[in-house]
């Protein structure tokens, strides 16, 4: 392994080594030739201007044998004047590349390296085509390479030097590197062999080098990628166990900041929780927070206020170790606030019923033994007492049958007969039943039914729903009061409307009215002989068919109750 990577290093550094002595000696090389051509193209221009002011012959004297070679050709090839060679001897220079190329361009410098056929050596060649007194001609200016080749043979033995001494170089930096890579990379290999053999992997067989790590990070990274899915797939699972639940869950870490938590807990607490903050900044429920560092108790039922509502919840708490023994607090809430409004309805309703009971009892109770005590002896004063007590007991009587009613409607098990009903006549029915204790208040009826209209449903429901409705429209009336009643189809509903005159229902009383018992005036209830049952019993049977029923109601002005029943529903006796 160690020697892998000394050779490895070492192939790097001679092969960035002999790369950077060929860039090297090329970059000279250019830069000299470079030099070379600016100097020619000087000394075009030099030659040019002693032919303009001397002559061609002239040029014998200033640059024979010199150290730079001076060529003048004629138009047509035939060489005029030559600084190295006899021009008699010399062939025509036309096809020359430096002069031919020189010939398409006036006045442009063109160069050229190679061996000259007249001298056989080999030349940097520039050449310009010009015109001296009306007659062209070709000015060539060349330079020996020897010259060129003597310098560069120089750079390049000076970079053959600097590249020696970097191999040396090179071999001491490899010898470094690979003792300082080898220990963390003997680590890692034992490292990756205790996870291999952890995760029991034995298909990865072959010399523990540079490519045994590499075939082992990727079994390894195939393998964690495999349990990072599993744990991803056992997370989902986990949630979504977490958030069927009805219950709200929140852990909370050994900083009372949560780690985690169900969608039951946000739906309890109207809020969006974050991992990561405590529960006063996601949720303003102080009595919460406060039971979370409570150390003595770990359960107890809270009132609290969420968004200006009120709710009951049932909170407990459990200490729970997770990571590294770190100590958490596992947090359960249950919203108990529809639980505790039935114990606050079944209270109410025993009270009612043992009061509703007493107080005709109690009264017959008395004028029984005023009877026993003489007063039976007096006929006149003994038929007055008996007539009260017969309007007690029908009292009794009209509140055990309104009970026994709306026990039958709650808890009904047998299939009801429903039937194809006329609306009108079932209203025609009610009317008539309550007719006279409308032409004694003197309150005029107005009631209007959607002619033929019909739905299906248990006869003597409907029944109770328009006595309830418009007894009640009755008896809280004013005198010379009216009475609307209106019954149509919208869609595929029936609406029922009941409007009155009467006293009204106080705003803050309208969320009770259909609650068992509940009067809006308990004395003129009372004396009227109301039992506080009706409108319980209406809104039972209408939630029966899938219906609804509410109130709108302005107190001193009137009432209107508003009834509406799917007509094709059927009584959901399950519910």
């Amino acid at each position: 392994m160690r020697s892998k990577l000394f050779g490895y290093t070492l192939l790097v550094v001679v092969v960035i080594t002999l790369l950077q002595g060929i860039l090297s000696y090329e970059a000279y090389k250019n830069v000299y030739i470079d030099e070379n051509k600016r100097w020619l193209v000087a000394k075009i221009n030099e030659v040019e201007k002693y032919i303009w002011s001397f002559d061609i012959e002239k040029l014998k004297e200033i640059y024979d044998k010199g150290y730079f070679r001076v060529t003048i050709v004629s138009g047509n090839g035939i060489v005029l004047y030559d600084s190295e060679a006899d021009v008699k001897k010399m062939e025509n220079h036309l096809r020359r590349p430096e002069i031919a190329n020189a010939n398409k361009v006036f006045g442009k410098v063109e160069f050229s390296i190679r061996k000259s056929k007249t001298l056989g050596h080999y030349f940097l060649y520039a050449a310009k085509k010009v015109k001296i007194n009306d007659t062209e001609i070709f000015i060539r200016v060349s330079v020996l390479l020897d010259k060129v080749d003597s310098i560069l043979k120089k750079v390049l033995f000076n970079t053959l030097k600097f590249a020696i001494i970097c191999t040396f170089l090179g071999i001491a930096l490899a010898l470094g590197i690979s003792s300082v890579l080898y220990q963390p990379l003997k680590g890692l290999i034992s490292l990756i062999s205790e996870g291999l053999e952890k995760f029991s992997i034995h298909d990865v067989r072959s010399t523990k080098d540079l490519r045994w790590l590499s075939l082992s990070f990727s079994r390894i990274y195939q393998l964690l990628e495999e349990k990072i899915n599993e744990s991803n797939v056992l997370r989902k699972r986990l949630t979504s166990l977490l958030d069927s639940l009805d219950i709200g869950i929140i852990f909370f870490d050994v900083n009372k900041r949560i780690l985690m938590f169900n969608r039951g807990a946000e739906n309890i607490l109207e809020t969006n929780l974050k991992v990561g903050f405590s529960l006063l900044e996601c949720v303003r429920v102080y009595e919460l927070f406060e039971f979370l560092f409570q150390q003595d108790i770990n359960e107890r039922e809270i009132e609290v206020s969420i968004h200006n509502k009120s709710k009951f919840l049932k909170v407990s708490k459990k200490k729970i170790t997770y990571e590294d023994d770190k100590e958490g607090v596992l947090f359960i809430l249950s919203d108990v606030t529809f639980l505790k409004k039935l114990e606050r309805i079944r209270s109410d309703f025993v009270a009612n019923v043992s009061h509703e009971l007493k107080t005709p009892l109690t009264s017959i109770k008395g004028f029984v033994e005023t009877l026993k005590d003489g007063a039976i002896d007096d006929k006149d004063i003994a038929i007055k007492f008996l007539n009260i007590v017969e309007v007690e007991v029908e009292r009794l009587v009209r509140l055990i049958n309104d009970l026994l009613y709306l026990s039958e409607i709650e808890n009904v098990a047998m299939p009801i007969l429903e039937e194809k009903v006329v609306i009108e006549e079932v209203m025609t029915e009610s009317i008539e039943l309550l007719k006279i204790k409308a032409e004694k208040k003197n309150i005029q009826l107005d009631v209007k039914v959607q002619e033929g209209l019909e739905m299906n449903i248990y006869r003597d429901w409907l029944k109770q729903i328009f006595i309830n409705l418009i007894d009640n429209a009755i008896v809280y009336n004013k005198e010379n009061g009216k009475v609307w009643v209106t019954v149509e189809k919208s869609d595929s509903i029936v609406v029922i409307k009941v409007k009155d005159t009467g006293i009204g229902i106080p705003e803050r009383e309208i969320e009770r009215v259909f609650e068992r018992f509940y009067r809006v005036d308990k004395g003129r209830s009372r004396k009227l002989g109301g039992t506080g049952l009706g409108l319980s019993i209406v809104k039972h049977i209408v939630e029966l068919y899938g219906g609804k029923v509410w109130v709108e109601s302005q107190e001193g002005i009137g009432s209107e109750f508003t009834v509406t029943i799917p007509i094709g529903k059927k009584a959901d006796l399950h519910q």
